[in-house]
């Protein structure tokens, strides 16, 4: 009976055995998913949840390697978990690194969603020429199962399995590993919920948070109210804001700090991490683990800032409000979050940064706005004087109304000074003009523009037919008179008494009549500078001319004259002149100056008038030079040193008017400044302005105009 029994066990042993193996087999699958699925509604954070279900998963299809990929903020997949990934030989090339990089990428973007397998040393053909196709460039089969969500794909679980199993078993792995996709998409639903109600326990304190942010348009106290309120809101440990303006970034306000010392190595590492988030205007977010796709200059600048602040939780937020949309300005604001011990689920902080964001987004847009407003502190009362006044129509009556009366006011309360305009010419003070003695025709010229002579030098010969005839005739008759000198002379030694005395007369007569000729003579030489050698008669010079007493008392000792005439000796080289003609212009250049001007007529009343009303005889004037119009310089206008009559302007078409000509003397100060700057250029041109006192402002702005209005109307009646 016992043998029996045992031989019938023995034979159906095997069978049931399998069978008992296969079911416990199958209860520990399902304990392993039941695990998992209690794990989903625990509060346990991403990374130590999808460690634990790699970890049943591996167990349950005895794989030897595998990893969970997520989906970040910025549409990149981050490593979550892994189970000796590197043994895959995934990083052995370049090539094998990106045909893993492209499989990753085309399980998170195909559509729909669906689990995959590639056999070692496969790939799935490029879909775009000269790209790398996606591949499976280990010895292992690759399982690649997705992570749905709402029907988006947020994750991927990989599962490395060994190339020796059975190609049948191939569906069965796959099929369990999407049963924990499942539930990996329950546990990321699961977080999502408590993002919400995160976000919802929010609402109560983000009204009076948004409140105090709008309350204020200075960009820096919103940015402080921001840092502090908001760390309060989110629960880190700390907060910091940083603005754009003017075109350069920084961080305004950091909460639980008075002052923001930015200086510091902290605060100027934290500046440029923001400015290069700001320019890739994508959101940064560390949880400890850095993300590979960054940026290299948002990396480089996340790890120096890192090496000095220590944070374990760092988000960095740009915030760009709607209106900023469709500008091409670069984003002005952004928020930082950081923890140094942060919470094991960390997505509650971060879905409250983001709420926090939302709000405090347009207030700090207000604010900087606001500040961009150009003399904002003239507007602000003009708006509550328009208010005050109940419209607008009414504050823009009342401002031209109250502009007129001030206007009025001030035109006539306000004195100004009067000044009368002129032109005019500089000039040395003491100059001359030559012209010749007679008429004659001009030899030689022997002096060059701008050369300095003393006084008496001959400046020129000319020569007159008529002078040398005339010379010629008194040195004629001089020679007879002198030969009946001698003719007398000898006669009153012979003779009688009578005769002697008679001739003795004779003589005396005709040697008075020979001296008066030769003074005639003398005197004509020396009117016309005559030539007294014989031979040269109607030869005549041009000479510069001596000084007067006065003149040499203002020269001192620096007594010569310049030429100021130029391009005189072609133009007067033989030439016929008459004694009206101009023929050079001499100068004391090394003496005093003075501007000669010419006064309008109509404005050589107010002149006198002033002289009388400031009791003076002495009114000041300015001037500049055409030469140099930048400066400003001074003289004195004598009222000895106005003419007496008005003359016609001639030919000049700028002032047709009669003029008054007048001579302005330049004060000494700016004559030592004129003469240092080599600006003394005799014919200089000027415009001149002379102070004739104050008046009311209106008059002194528009006399003009107030004359005219006078002349033609008032007058007319």
């Amino acid at each position: 009976m016992i043998s029996k029994s045992s031989e019938v066990a023995v034979s159906a042993g095997p069978e049931a055995l399998d069978r008992n193996a296969l079911e416990q087999e199958r209860r520990k699958l399902n304990l392993r998913l039941e695990e998992v699925s209690r794990l989903c509604e625990s509060e346990m954070p991403p990374s130590v949840f999808y460690g634990e279900l790699l970890r049943r998963l591996l167990e349950s299809l005895a794989a030897p390697l595998g990893a969970v990929w997520l989906k970040t903020a910025q549409g990149n997949l981050q490593l979550q978990f892994q189970i000796n990934l590197r043994d895959a030989g995934f990083d052995k090339t370049d090539e094998s690194r990106a045909m893993h990089e492209e499989l990753l990428r085309y399980a998170l973007t195909q559509t729909p969603p669906k689990p995959f397998h590639l056999t070692p040393k496969t790939g799935l053909g490029s879909t775009d020429p000269g790209k790398t196709a996606p591949g499976n460039p280990t010895d292992f089969t690759l399982l690649v199962v997705p992570i749905v969500v709402n029907g988006m794909t947020v994750g991927i679980i990989e599962v490395g399995q060994g190339s020796n199993r059975a190609a049948n078993a191939i569906p069965g792995f796959l099929q369990y590993a999407t049963l924990m996709s499942d539930l990996a998409a329950r546990f990321q639903r699961n977080q999502n919920m408590a993002t919400m109600a995160g976000q919802q326990q929010l609402w109560s304190q983000l009204e009076v948070f948004s409140r105090q942010i709008h309350g204020t348009l200075t960009p820096i106290d919103v940015a402080y109210v921001v840092a502090n309120e908001g760390r309060r809101l989110v629960a880190c440990d700390r907060v910091s804001v940083v603005l754009r303006q003017h075109g350069d970034i920084a961080v305004e306000a950091i909460s639980g700090a008075d002052v923001v010392e930015k200086r510091s190595n902290l605060v100027q590492l934290m500046k440029a991490l923001a400015k290069e988030v700001l320019n890739w205007g994508e959101k940064l977010v560390f949880n400890g683990i850095q993300d590979d796709t960054l940026p290299p200059k948002v990396s480089a600048a996340l790890d120096n800032y890192l090496a000095e602040s220590g944070s374990k939780l760092l988000v960095i937020q740009p915030l760009k409000d709607e209106r900023e949309e469709k500008s091409k300005l670069p984003i002005r604001s952004a928020i930082i979050m950081e923890c140094f011990d942060p919470p094991t689920d960390a997505q509650q902080l971060v879905a409250r940064l983001e709420i926090v964001g939302r709000h405090c987004t347009s207030a700090l847009y207000n604010a900087i706005e606001h500040r961009r407003i150009p003399m904002r502190w003239v507007w602000i009362p003009i708006v509550k004087f328009q208010e005050g006044l109940g419209g607008q129509k009414k504050a823009i009556f009342a401002a031209i109304s109250a502009a007129v009366v001030l206007l009025i006011s001030v035109m006539i309360l306000v004195p100004y000074p009067l000044k009368m305009e002129a032109t005019g010419q500089l000039q040395p003070e003491v100059r001359r003009k030559i012209f010749p003695a007679t008429e004659g025709i001009i030899r030689e010229i022997r002096v060059s523009p701008g050369a300095t002579i003393p006084e008496n030098t001959n400046l020129g010969i000319m020569h007159d037919g008529q002078l040398e005839r005339e010379i010629r005739g008194f040195r004629k008759e001089i020679q007879l008179a002198s030969a009946d000198v001698i003719m007398f002379e000898h006669r009153a030694t012979k003779g009688s008494e009578s005769d002697k005395l008679q001739s003795h007369t004779e003589a005396e007569k005709t040697r008075i009549v020979r001296d008066a000729k030769e003074r005639e003579l003398q005197a004509l030489l020396a009117r016309t500078n005559g030539d007294p050698v014989p031979q040269r008669e109607g030869f005549f010079y041009l000479r510069s001319p001596f000084f007067t007493s006065t003149e040499a008392s203002l020269l001192g000792d620096k007594r010569s004259w310049t030429i100021l005439s130029t391009n005189f000796k072609e133009d007067l080289t033989e030439r016929a002149v008459k004694p009206t003609d101009e023929l050079l212009r001499l100068g004391a250049k090394d003496g005093p100056w003075e501007i000669e001007t010419k006064i309008p007529q109509q404005n050589i009343g107010h002149i006198l008038m002033a002289y009388h009303d400031l009791n003076s005889d002495v009114l000041d004037v300015e001037f500049i030079l055409r030469a140099d119009s930048s400066r400003k310089f001074h003289g004195k206008l004598r009222r000895d040193r106005i003419g007496g009559e008005a003359m016609p302007a001639g030919n000049d078409q700028e002032n047709p008017d009669p003029m008054v000509t007048a001579f302005v003397t330049i004060t000494k100060e700016d004559l030592v400044k004129l003469r240092v700057d080599n600006l003394l250029v005799s014919g200089t041109e000027i415009r001149a302005k002379v102070r004739c006192g104050n008046k009311p402002m209106g008059y002194a702005l528009f006399y003009g105009v107030w004359e005219f209005f006078y002349e033609k109307v008032i007058f007319f009646f």
